[in-house]
């Protein structure tokens, strides 16, 4: 064999296979670490979902005036970097809340150390605007309303849900009208007034400059009905404590705690007055004869109507001695209790809380006992879910109420019990 047909045949046999290691498995890394979820920012989102979405409720705008609502500004004034209480306050409030939904006691725990470091640094802020070193600024409005949420679900203390409202309310006195911030003030103090309400039924002194406030803090010119509606039942709120106060341990009542037939009409002709002028912008409320329910224009009208009716309470409650009685014969207990369940059943979370003053005024003086009850079971479900200090503080005042003497003239029991009829509202 030539030298060229060997070289051939060993090119043709090829290599032998030699047994080589497999490669060894490469696992590459990635600089950029999978993001986790924060807790935290899933408790305040469904804090604001379920709850402060409803802060502003349907047609409110229309006559608070307001062109941006709280809800909206309140998560960029919380992360703004200005105001460490309130972005502390609004996780404490968040987490209050969910745990209430979730009855989760490690939540709570944590809802209430947030809390305790949100108070310790709002402290510092309200002492350097009592040194003159800052003004009052929408941050800490905010902040002492949601302190005032928190304590209406958690109650630490007896005191403190009132002591929040006051707060809030205080500082609106010294505030300047630039932080308003397009009406979010106007709807802020909207809010606090239904809280402040609820109080003076409850017997806590408010003693809010409330004029100052509506033309000078919140610089309106046309004051809103629910505003001018609001001023006529604290004033008759206060007159009603004054009476209830005044009675000696047989159930008498001095005369002159009543007020005078002319103060009785001037009030009775301006709440008519209010009510004419709402029903202008479109009928507030009707009887649907096919569902067999009442209706009401809008969620911010069914509370308007409410406080309508509590006003006309209170009305027959402050009827002087020698008056005759109110010709009146709208059933204004069933109105509220229909107003709360029109709320109620579209679920409108905080709004809701705003209907607790004539709530009160039901479990305190409703002719049926069967309509005393249904006010009082709504208190009793708050104190079971989300509102359990604020369910606290009515509850006790209807405890409170019942071993007072009896101490409404005949002339107020005739007119309470004409409104007991069951007229069909027009």
């Amino acid at each position: 064999m030539t030298e060229q047909a060997r070289h051939g045949s060993r090119k043709r046999r090829g290599e032998p296979i030699v047994k080589r290691p497999a490669p060894a498995l490469v696992i590459w890394s990635y600089q950029t670490p999978i993001p986790r979820i924060s807790q935290q920012a899933v408790v305040t989102q469904a804090f604001y979902n379920r709850f402060l979405l409803y802060f502003t409720s349907e047609g409110d705008g229309k006559d608070i005036q307001n062109k941006a609502s709280w809800l909206h500004r309140l998560p960029q004034l919380s992360v703004d970097g200005t105001n460490d209480a309130l972005t502390l306050a609004v996780q404490a409030t968040a987490s209050s809340y969910c745990a209430s939904e979730t009855h989760d006691p490690a939540l709570h725990r944590h809802a209430r150390n947030l809390y305790g470091q949100a108070l310790r640094q709002h402290g510092r802020l309200l002492a350097r605007v009592k040194a003159a070193v800052c003004a009052v600024t929408i941050h800490m409005i905010s902040t002492s309303v949601l302190f005032s949420i928190f304590e209406a679900m958690q109650a630490t203390t007896a005191q403190a849900y009132c002591l929040h409202i006051i707060g809030a309310a205080k500082m609106f006195e010294v505030t300047d009208p630039r932080q308003c911030a397009e009406g979010v003030l106007c709807q802020l103090f909207f809010h606090l007034r239904t809280q402040m309400a609820f109080l003076t039924l409850s017997e806590q002194r408010t003693n809010i400059n409330v004029k100052k406030i509506l033309h000078d803090s919140l610089d309106y010119e046309d004051l809103p009905i629910f505003q001018r509606l609001t001023t006529q039942f604290t004033l008759l709120a206060d007159a009603y404590n004054s009476a209830a106060q005044m009675t000696d341990g047989y159930g008498n009542i001095a005369t002159e705690s009543f007020m005078t037939v002319e103060e009785h009409i001037a009030f009775k002709t301006e709440i008519d007055a209010l009510w004419k002028e709402c029903n202008e912008k479109g009928e507030a409320t009707w009887y649907d004869e096919a569902a067999h329910r009442r209706d009401f224009r809008d969620i911010f009208t069914a509370l308007l109507v409410a406080y309508f009716s509590a006003a006309h309470i209170l009305l027959a409650l402050t009827t002087p001695r020698f008056a005759r009685p109110s010709s009146d014969h709208l059933d204004h207990y069933k109105r509220i209790l229909e107003a709360a369940e029109h709320m109620q059943t579209r679920q409108i979370g905080c709004a809701y809380m705003r209907i607790a003053a004539p709530l009160l005024l039901v479990a305190l003086h409703a002719t049926h006992v069967e309509q005393r009850n249904a006010a009082v079971a709504n208190f009793e479900a708050w104190k079971k879910s989300t509102m359990r200090g604020m369910s606290e503080l009515a509850l006790h005042t209807i405890n409170r109420r019942k071993q007072q003497p009896e101490w409404l003239t005949p002339v107020a029991k005739q007119g309470l019990t004409g409104m007991a009829s069951d007229g069909v509202v027009s």
